[in-house]
């Protein structure tokens, strides 16, 4: 690895750390630069702003998450169904392991300015996910466990899984705002309808799909608020 290359990644390392326990708005590029001493150069060289460092950091991220679900199916001995739910858990950037990567997101997703990173993480998540999604509905069809056309029913389920995990996200972030506990009913019942959608389009069985487990919807709720 060339030595430009290592700065760039020691630059994302660094700020990542430092926006997920500051947050990213507290954090600015000179406590980037103290951090691992490089200067104002250095740094523009690579980024030309803090909102471009977290936009790689969020594509980064899906890729990472991507590598490692394929890496835990790998390992998986289970069912059709459990390994496609292993893959929609991993989309969700709400489960206990990413809390302090959404802890950092949670208060960007309804800034305005904040909008086009947003939808390039959504992106990046779709991009990366879609071979691993297409690939094991590919494996539950021929097993009969459900029966869509595959090719068509992957990316409107990436889709649905994108929106369910923004719309838990600004509900949870609309509570914090306003110093309101988390309404575990409504958590719950927006759960419930984006499984269900899920579900008819995958015709899979009723009951089969599972995108997270309430409780650690709960616990992620209860955390971020």
């Amino acid at each position: 690895m060339r030595k430009g290359d290592e700065r760039k990644l020691e630059i994302l390392s660094v700020a990542e750390r430092l926006f997920c326990s500051r947050g990213f708005a507290e954090t600015s590029v000179q406590d980037i630069l103290d951090t691992i001493q490089v200067s104002k150069g250095g740094f523009y060289h690579h980024f030309e702003s803090k909102e471009a460092v977290l936009d790689t950091i969020c594509m980064r991220k899906a890729e990472r998450t991507a590598s490692e679900t394929v890496q835990a199916l790998s390992c998986l001995q289970g069912d059709a169904m459990g390994r496609i739910n292993l893959v929609f858990r991993q989309i969700m950037p709400l489960r206990e392991d990413e809390l302090p990567f959404m802890r950092m997101l949670l208060p960007l997703l309804d800034k305005p300015e904040s909008i086009a990173m947003r939808v390039r993480y959504q992106e990046a998540l779709h991009h990366a996910f879609m071979p691993i999604l297409e690939e094991e509905l590919h494996l539950a069809s021929e097993q009969g466990v459900i029966c869509p056309p595959v090719r068509e029913v992957a990316e409107p389920v990436l889709l649905l899984l994108n929106q369910c995990w923004l719309d838990a996200a600004l509900a949870l972030l609309y509570a914090k705002q306003k110093a309101q506990s988390c309404d575990t009913t409504a958590l719950f019942a927006l759960l419930e309808r984006y499984r269900r959608c899920i579900e008819v389009l995958l015709d899979a069985p009723y009951g089969s799909v599972l995108l997270l487990d309430l409780s650690e919807w709960i616990a992620a709720a209860e955390a971020l608020i």
